[in-house]
């Protein structure tokens, strides 16, 4: 009972501290008060470090099964293994609230650590915007949805921690993907403070890219992780369902992916400055807009909590965001205006444009997809997309990102000529080959058609771009690693599409019921049945079916939790051969020892988490002990007239 008290009360004084940080820290950066603005700074590191207590005492009541607890008692119990019991900090509405600040709290101290060399002003209005959005998390946690409820009466054991979630996957995907939308909030705070500051430079892209770069990462990380533990457990064959958790994970990567793009084009030419800040915040508004949807239950998904009385807090929260936003932006986006020649539409810089424009336009399909459910429903009738609409809406657009993928590489910063046309020669021939290929196989889908030669056409712009410079200048390769980590991780994507095009176009599936000693045949791969076993554990039962696949054995189980109502999980058994996932899922079992199967084979698909590490190697080579480089435009302020 005593933690209880003690994080409620840990969570209280974070809450003061990061108010008075905001108030201080706005105060101070209008009159340019150092003193204060390094006051309002160690408030900010003050109220994270009691986020941190707060953490640390709900761990401690987790692992020593503190029942007095409301949360310890819904989220564990005495059999739960004590990984998953760790893992229940973040399993369930307030704990994983408390997690997100927490890596609010971390991140947010450490970009203000690094802030000094982008000016006291911008500083403190950073600090003050982080200080704000902490203590609104604070506040929360503290008022509408504590993790330290007490029980009136503390039981003798617990609910214990959902069956979906008693995997390993638990133990790594919700921790990457909270601590990316976390992550979000340090660009958008400096883009506000920027704005705020009236600073037309670069200075703050500079200071933010990494942080920028750093939450596109783990989301990164945190979308290929949830993929794997979808195709790992759920028992559907597939990765990805276009659900609207899932939508709204991959809508700030998107936009994300835009700004880290289009960030390029203010470093090195000026121009873009008002959509970069749109990007940053548009990022950060669309994190706190799926907040709003996973926790508030307004739009049915396997992934969001129920409803409670959470959701209208985060929806006042993104109302005031986007208010807030819109006025900073309207109020400054005509001085930041630099007149300068417009550049070439075919140029780095078109390219660039032309890429945002296209990641927009699918932002805008999932979202659209992803609300119609709540605004149909609010005029009557509740329509529900499917893929079927993601396919045809979005893929057109994929198609032509891909194309550009190729292209965008050898484009140069200014008129094409000679050269760059000269350097389309390998991802012609490599699209022109693959496509010969797959017509001479007898593919006749035109996505499929598309999508693998122009994937091959990506790999080979890169091979080229890393041969070209290894044959003549290889040390350019490490004093430019920011731009060839960038290719790696072109890389690692395209390997990415061509795992998902050869496992959503060539997967083959099969339902069958079998005797033992009966085989099934798809695709080619011949597994046979060898018979059926149950085994009664503590807290649930397990029907594991045994098959023969060559010299490997799989065993697909289905595991009955009679203690939640009989509800019933699916183990599935995977095995890999060097061209396709043999996918198993247990249907069902019968009295006379029959069982029935759904059999899937999906190529390729080990190439998407081998793309998935490629891409996060490519960042991290490309960016760990990068020197931030001053570009000559950035240097020079450019002289704009700015309101008082």
């Amino acid at each position: 009972m005593i933690l209880g008290y003690l994080g409620a009360g840990a969570l209280l004084a974070g809450l003061v501290m990061g108010g008075f940080s905001a108030l201080l820290s706005f105060w101070a950066g209008w009159r340019e008060a150092d003193v204060f603005i390094q006051v309002g700074r160690r408030a900010f590191y003050a109220a994270a470090a009691m986020t941190g207590i707060a953490a640390v005492l709900l761990e401690v009541a987790l692992l020593t099964h503190d029942f007095s607890l409301a949360y310890v008692v819904e989220h564990t119990d005495l059999s739960t293994p004590t990984p998953l019991v760790a893992a229940g900090f973040y399993g369930g509405q307030e704990g994983s609230l408390l997690y997100w600040t927490l890596i609010l709290g971390a991140l947010g101290s450490a970009s203000l650590v690094a802030s000094a060399r982008i000016g006291a002003r911008v500083a403190a209005y950073a600090a003050g915007i982080l200080a704000l959005i902490l203590s609104f998390f604070l506040f929360v946690l503290a008022v509408v949805a504590s993790p330290f409820d007490l029980l009136s009466i503390t039981p003798a054991d617990g609910l214990g921690l959902n069956p979906v979630l008693r995997d390993g996957g638990m133990l790594i995907h919700p921790p990457v993907v909270l601590a990316g939308f976390a992550s979000f909030a340090i660009p958008f705070a400096f883009a506000c403070a920027a704005l705020l500051a009236g600073r037309a430079d670069a200075a703050w892209i500079r200071h933010t890219r990494r942080f920028a770069l750093l939450a596109w990462s783990l989301q990164s990380a945190g979308l290929l992780l949830g993929m794997w533990w979808a195709y790992h457990v759920l028992g559907w064959g597939g990765y990805w369902s276009w659900d609207p958790v899932e939508n709204v994970a991959l809508m700030p990567w998107l936009a994300t992916t835009a700004y880290l793009h289009s960030s390029q084009v203010q470093e090195k030419r000026g121009r873009l400055r008002n959509w970069n800040f749109g990007l940053v915040i548009l990022a950060f508004l669309l994190v706190v807009f799926g907040t709003f949807i996973v926790r508030s239950g307004v739009v049915p998904s396997v992934h969001t909590f129920a409803i409670s009385a959470i959701g209208p807090w985060f929806f006042a929260f993104l109302f005031a965001c986007l208010v807030f936003s819109a006025a900073l932006l309207a109020f400054r986006a005509g001085t930041f205006r630099v007149h300068v020649e417009p550049a070439p539409a075919v140029s780095r810089e078109g390219g660039f444009v032309l890429q945002n424009l296209l990641l927009i336009g699918v932002i805008a399909v999932v979202f659209w997809g992803t609300i119609l459910p709540l605004v149909s429903g609010m005029l009557g009738a509740e329509r529900v997309v499917g893929a079927a609409y993601y396919e045809r809406a979005a893929g057109p657009i994929f198609v032509v990102i891909l194309a550009l993928m190729a292209v965008g590489p050898v484009l140069p910063w200014r008129h094409v000529g000679a050269p760059f046309l000269r350097a389309l020669r390998w991802p012609a021939a490599a699209a022109i080959v693959v496509l010969a290929g797959l017509l001479v196989a007898g593919v006749r889908s035109l996505p499929a058609l598309l999508a693998f030669p122009l994937s091959a056409a990506g790999a080979a712009t890169i091979f080229s771009e890393y041969g070209r410079v290894l044959l003549k200048k290889p040390w350019i390769i490490l004093r430019k690693r920011r731009r060839y980590g960038a290719y790696l991780a072109h890389l690692g994507l395209v390997v990415v599409v061509a795992g998902v095009a050869a496992s959503h176009f060539g997967q083959q599936e099969k339902d069958v019921t079998l005797q033992p000693g009966q085989t099934v045949t798809v695709a080619g791969y011949t597994l046979t049945y060898t018979g059926s076993d149950q085994h009664q554990l503590q807290d649930h039962t397990d029907f594991v079916a045994v098959m023969r696949f060559g010299d490997r054995t799989l065993e697909p189980s289905r595991a009955t939790y009679a203690g939640l109502g009989g509800q019933a999980l699916t183990h599935v058994a995977i095995t890999t051969t060097p061209t396709a996932d043999v996918y198993v899922v247990l249907a069902a079992t019968g009295t006379d020892g029959s069982a029935s199967f759904r059999v899937f084979v999906n190529p390729l698909v080990t190439w998407i988490w081998a793309g998935g590490a490629v891409i996060i190697l490519g960042v991290v080579l490309g960016n760990v002990g990068e020197r931030s480089a001053v570009p000559e435009l950035a240097r020079r302020r450019v002289p704009v007239t700015l309101p008082a």
